[in-house]
């Protein structure tokens, strides 16, 4: 997660689960964030092998 903030990685889109979603996978897990200027916020991070919904992204995030 620090490398994210500190490289500026723009993750992978994943706007049809919430618009500004991006994804990085890293070993067994998913890493959710956005990037709101110089913030990344995480919003989850899930095994790789769950299934992702759009009611898991619904609001606190």
């Amino acid at each position: 997660m620090i490398w994210i903030a500190e490289t500026g990685f723009p993750g992978v889109a994943r706007d049809w689960i919430r618009p500004g979603l991006r994804a990085l996978p890293y070993r067994e897990r998913c890493i959710y964030f956005r990037i709101a200027g110089d913030a990344v916020y995480i919003s989850r991070v899930l095994h790789a092998r769950q299934d992702v919904t759009q009611q898991e992204f619904d609001g606190g995030d």
